[in-house]
C-alpha cells in the first residue's frame, strides 16, 4: 500500500503531514513555520520538520510528501536560471490543472493556484518575478515532473539520498524558455524590493537598488 512508505516517520511527523491536507495549508505552513535557510539542501523531510528550516528544494519535497499522502498527483520540477540560482517547485494537479507550492526568499517565486493547463504554462508565470540580486531577469529553462517514485520514498529520512536526488534533478532534461545569449532585462527598484523577502548575508546589493525605499523597510 502506498501509505506504507510513511511508516518510517514518527507519529509526530505523520501528524503534521495529516494536518497539511490541502495545497493552501501546506503553503501557509511553509510561510509561517519554516525558516528560509539557503545554506543546506540535504535535509530530509524528517530534518525539515525537526529543524523548521528549508530552502526551496527541501520545501518542495516537504510539500510533495504532504500532497502525495492526501492523494494529490504531485512532484517537483527545477527552474534553471542564467548566471543565477536555480529554483525548485512542488507541482501538483487539481482536476486537470497544474498549481505549485514553493519556499523562496522572493515573494513572487512562491505558490501558484491550480489554473494552468500545462507545466510550461505554470512556469511562464514565474518569468516576471525571477531575477537575480543584481536585478537581471534570469529564468531560462525548466524540467518536467521529476520521478520521485523511483527513490522509494527513502528521502523521507535520508539526507544522503536527498543530496543525490538534487544532483539527478540538475541532470534532468531541461526545456528552454529563452536562449542563453538573449539580452538581459532588469527589474525596477520598486519591484526589486517588493519581491525580496530575505537577503543572504553574503549578498551585496548593487548601488542601483540602494537605498531601500522606506515603504519596503
Amino acid at each position: 500500500m502506498f501509505k506504507d512508505y510513511y511508516a518510517v516517520l514518527s507519529q509526530k511527523e505523520l501528524t503534521f503531514i495529516k494536518k497539511l491536507n490541502t495545497p493552501e495549508k501546506v503553503q501557509k505552513y511553509i510561510d509561517n513555520e519554516i525558516e528560509y535557510d539557503p545554506y543546506r539542501e540535504d535535509r530530509s523531510i524528517r530534518e525539515v520538520l525537526e529543524d523548521k528550516k528549508a530552502e526551496c528544494y527541501n520545501g518542495a519535497l516537504l510539500a510533495a510528501a504532504c500532497l502525495l499522502y492526501h492523494g494529490y498527483k504531485a512532484s517537483i520540477i527545477e527552474l534553471l536560471a542564467r548566471e543565477d540560482e536555480e529554483h525548485i517547485l512542488c507541482v501538483y494537479k487539481s482536476g486537470n490543472k497544474f498549481g505549485s507550492i514553493a519556499q523562496s526568499k522572493f515573494l513572487g517565486l512562491k505558490a501558484r493556484n491550480p489554473m494552468y493547463m500545462s507545466v510550461r504554462d505554470l512556469v511562464v508565470t514565474y518569468m516576471e518575478f525571477y531575477f537575480s540580486f543584481d536585478g537581471r531577469y534570469s529564468l531560462m529553462s525548466y524540467t518536467n515532473l521529476f520521478p520521485l517514485g523511483r527513490y522509494k520514498f527513502k528521502w523521507f529520512t535520508s539526507g544522503t539520498l536527498v543530496a543525490k536526488m538534487s544532483e539527478d534533478l540538475k541532470n534532468y532534461k531541461h526545456y528552454y524558455l529563452v536562449n542563453p545569449d538573449d539580452p538581459y532585462y532588469y527589474v525596477s527598484k520598486e519591484r526589486f524590493w517588493r519581491e525580496v523577502l530575505k537577503v543572504p548575508k553574503e549578498i551585496v546589493i548593487p548601488k542601483e537598488y540602494l537605498p531601500r525605499p522606506n515603504m519596503f523597510k
